[in-house]
């Protein structure tokens, strides 16, 4: 009877062990997990959480495991092992692995120290903001300065030509630019339309209609409203350094100097960007 007895408290204490008996992944940063494990691979960990053994399965890729140390206390140890960057992945319900999180950042804010436009040479401020989680459609809003640095004219009272004055026009661009392969990636093509809201000044030589010799020389008021479509290469040699080259190019609905509406204008807006993603 007591031999009976001893051989039940055996086997009890066998299957109420092995029920509570659990893996332990430690991790580099010092976290432990307490796990059940499904299998070692050669660069990822595959595993069950403890305490929800019929839940998703997690995989973990070894370079961020320091050792396993397994229910019946054998160890694995992966100090040799080493990659570049890692990643923590859940398979989804359907047993789908989930797609991982992007290093890239959503948002782009760049400056264009070599920026131009129809009217001139000057600088520019972007800011541009993924929409998506690809980065396919992205918010982008533009802004210039520029300055007319060739603008002359002939002054007719000393008889030659002097320089003119150097019209300022500010722009603001907002749109959008569309990724055909997504905005997160080392090099990336976009295209896209911008609204044009431009306001500044220009300067004009009028002439005498009964001489045809010019007269007199004008600096007024200028206001632009338009088009373009940019062509844009991205360049992302790291996950938070942007690099940028753009040609935008198109047509005015509005075109005032002076207050008086003008003929259709050709715009043209592009320059090398350089910039930071977060």
């Amino acid at each position: 009877m007591q031999f009976k007895t001893l051989l039940f408290s055996l086997v009890a204490t066998a299957l109420f062990g092995s029920a509570w008996a659990q893996d332990k992944i430690h991790k580099r940063d010092g976290e432990v997990i307490e796990a059940k494990i499904k299998s070692v691979g050669t660069k990822t960990v595959t595993y069950l959480r403890f305490d929800n053994q019929t839940g998703p399965e997690y995989t973990i890729v070894k370079a961020e495991v320091a050792k396993i140390v397994y229910q019946n206390g054998s160890e694995d140890s992966f100090d040799g092992v080493r990659t570049p960057r890692s990643s923590r992945h859940r398979k989804d319900d359907d047993g789908s692995a989930a797609e991982p999180k992007s290093a890239y950042k959503t948002n782009v804010l760049a400056i264009s120290p070599m920026q131009f436009s129809e009217n001139g040479l000057g600088l520019g401020l972007s800011y541009e903001r993924a929409i998506d989680k690809k980065g396919v459609i992205a918010f982008y809003l533009p802004t210039a300065l520029t300055l007319n640095l060739n603008s002359t004219y002939y002054d007719a009272a000393s008889g030659s030509t002097v320089n003119g004055h150097q019209d300022a026009m500010f722009y603001a661009m907002p749109g959008i630019k569309v990724y055909p392969t997504g905005s997160f990636g080392i090099v990336r093509y976009a295209v896209g339309p911008s609204l044009v809201i431009a306001d500044g000044q220009k300067s004009s030589t009028y002439y005498d209609p009964s001489s045809g010799n010019p007269s007199s020389y004008q600096t007024q008021s200028h206001f632009m409203l338009g088009i373009v479509v940019n062509n844009s290469l991205n360049i992302n040699p790291s996950p938070h350094v942007y690099l940028g080259l753009e040609l935008g190019l198109g047509f005015s609905y509005m075109n005032r100097v002076g207050g008086l509406n003008q003929n259709t204008a050709f715009i043209a807006q592009g320059g090398f960007r350089i910039g930071y993603r977060f």
